[in-house]
């Protein structure tokens, strides 16, 4: 099937609020063929419905007026944006991570709470209030294409996955049961209404991912499987996630992250265009009918890819979601001509796209873009290993270990792989030459695209300049980082002499990096997250940690 059926683009910060990003969001998606626009956010539901079964008017009236009035708001705004992407032949989708409650709910409840003060996620009631808040969702809201869940992820409020109770019924449940009557819950309502449910695999082990299938699996063929391109997160070094493909007859939509919360936010633009492309091929390989892209992140407002260069990257999974022969230069056209925006400039100031003049613009961009890739991979990566928080620098070395080995360990999707990151002299040759690869790469940037040539205003063009710049300091950021944190773990590991002059030789650097990016951050007025990125406080924490364990 070349054309796939389902093509989400999402919001996922406050910018789903905000009139202007969403009408602008519904254009493009219009003029890209995607059909369906999808608000992310964790507390969706409970921010359009109360539900009136446990919150009477006259109870909301007397002890939380607040909440009463922002539903009905909040409500209004939704219907809107409904009628809006309607219009344009587009449907509406709620991505949440549920179970979700406000707080208001366990005053109504108090014994929701156990004695140690844990929710317990197997109550019958959070089955009875979700599918009692999904029903009040779809009379009140009546348009809505469906809904898009997580029951696996850590980030609810109520999930088996992170349950903390310890009754006798918590002990006796399976995950893939308690799964099940989730999805039970979620689907009856859904399915008398003729709407969609697609459920996420967002999980964070092999086991509660394969759980969920399989509940899924049991509970209705009709349910749609949502898979990430990789397993677990948005890593484009990851191998493809094991589970395409492999879901029985289940309908499977593949997520993506085009922004790049794991590759310099769009603040440091790359290319995934040519990993989107064999992604996008290997998926339809393997059945997949439909996709969604995330434009931002939830938790940094004001970047998405409506203020980016990482724009192409939206582009691409629109014109290739149509078209799996679609060129991938005429990608890069469709780009250029679209226009570009700057990452220095928050997404609420931006105005018209810029379109370059020069006729070299389409392929000088490319080849910048394909480059950037080449930096970024070697800068955030270590040996195909997550090395930082989002695209941020760290600042510890048990926070650095965690990320790599125990939160995003890749050990589990690829058996074995740990070892290329064990702190090795060998290891460590390679790793430290990766970076000083990146370094020497980035360096370059400047060259191939040639900002002035490209026919950009004088402003813009100053900007993507700037850009570039700080682009030097954030690879060299991380290239400190990963030689003080491998040489740290290899002298606490070996207690050799040698080695601890190494690690407070790159103690050292690291200092010394950090207050050459103090005095170059220091009078700029840059947007918030580009200072939350490069932020030297935590280098100098990291510095502290290093000197701690040292002695």
């Amino acid at each position: 099937m070349n054309n796939f059926e389902f093509r989400g683009l999402e919001l996922h910060n406050s910018r789903m609020w905000n009139w202007n990003a969403v009408e602008r969001a519904l254009n493009f998606m219009h003029e890209f063929g995607f059909n369906a626009l999808i608000f992310h956010q964790n507390d969706l539901m409970d921010q359009i419905v109360l539900p009136r079964e446990y919150f009477s008017e006259e109870m909301m009236w007397e002890y939380w007026p607040i909440r009463l009035c922002a539903i009905g708001t909040n409500g209004e705004y939704i219907r809107k944006v409904i009628r809006e992407a309607k219009k344009r032949g587009i449907d509406f989708f709620l991505q949440v991570k549920e179970i979700w409650y406000p707080e208001e709910l366990l005053e109504r409840f108090p014994e929701l709470r156990t004695k140690e003060g844990y929710i317990c996620a197997t109550d019958p009631f959070w089955f009875q209030f979700l599918e009692l808040k999904t029903k009040e969702l779809l009379e009140d809201f009546p348009d809505i294409g469906g809904i898009i869940v997580s029951p696996a992820t850590r980030e609810s409020k109520v999930s088996i996955a992170a349950n903390r109770c310890e009754c006798e019924r918590c002990r006796a449940t399976e995950q893939k049961d308690w799964y099940t009557g989730y999805l039970k819950a979620l689907y009856r309502p859904l399915e008398k209404a003729g709407k969609t449910l697609i459920v996420r695999d967002f999980s964070y082990t092999v086991g509660a991912q394969n759980a969920v299938i399989a509940a899924v699996e049991e509970c209705s063929k009709d349910i749609v499987i949502g898979l990430k391109n990789t397993p677990h997160d948005f890593w484009p070094v990851f191998p493809d996630n094991v589970r395409i493909g492999t879901s029985n007859g289940l309908r499977e939509y593949i997520e993506f992250d085009v922004v790049g919360q794991y590759c310099g936010l769009g603040v440091f633009p790359c290319s995934l265009v040519e990993d989107l492309k064999k992604r996008l091929d290997y998926c339809r390989d393997k059945g997949s009918t439909g996709l969604w892209c995330r434009t931002d992140w939830e938790l940094l407002d004001e970047v998405s890819t409506f203020n980016s260069f990482n724009q192409l990257n939206l582009i691409a999974a629109g014109m290739l979601s149509r078209d799996p022969s679609c060129d991938l230069d005429s990608v890069y056209k469709a780009w250029t001509n679209y226009g570009l925006f700057s990452s220095l400039r928050e997404e609420s100031r931006t105005g018209e796209p810029v379109r370059p003049t020069s006729k070299q613009a389409v392929e000088k961009l490319k080849n910048f873009m394909i480059a950037s890739w080449s930096v970024i991979e070697k800068t955030l990566y270590v040996r195909g290993h997550v090395f930082q928080y989002s695209s941020r620098f760290q600042h510890a070395i048990r926070s650095i270990y965690n990320i790599m080995m125990k939160y995003h360990q890749r050990e589990q999707w690829e058996p074995g792989s740990s070892a290329n990151v064990a702190p090795t002299a060998e290891n460590i040759d390679v790793i430290l030459g990766e970076k000083e690869q990146a370094k020497a790469e980035v360096r370059k940037l400047s060259s191939i695209l040639e900002v002035d040539s490209l026919g950009l205003p004088r402003e813009f063009a100053d900007e993507i300049t700037d850009m570039l710049d700080l682009y030097t300091y954030y690879v060299d950021g991380f290239a400190h980082m990963a030689k003080a944190y491998f040489m740290t773990q290899k002298s606490s590991s070996s207690g050799d002499e040698q080695d601890i002059t190494s690690a407070k030789l790159a103690r050292d650097e690291l200092a010394e990096f950090s207050r050459k990016l103090r005095a170059r951050l220091e009078n700029t007025s840059y947007p918030f997250y580009v200072y939350w990125l490069m932020d030297y406080k935590e280098l100098d924490m990291l510095v502290e940690d290093i000197d701690h364990l040292l002695k």
